[in-house]
């Protein structure tokens, strides 16, 4: 009963991609205050995903 969605492991792939391209996207610009935010939030997203699927083994 524990086991999360489908759609939240998608979301969550989704949203870490898109802050991946942000964070390119802001370093290409030279925004680099931005672009380590944005770094920062795709790797919490990352490991979000990482242990939702680790456990759904």
């Amino acid at each position: 009963m524990n086991n999360p969605s489908t759609f939240r492991i998608y979301f969550l792939a989704v949203l870490s991609a898109a802050w991946i391209i942000l964070t390119l996207a802001s370093a290409r610009g030279g925004k680099w205050p931005i672009a380590a935010i944005c770094l920062v939030m795709a790797v919490a997203n990352s490991v979000q995903l990482y242990r939702l699927t680790r456990a759904r083994r």
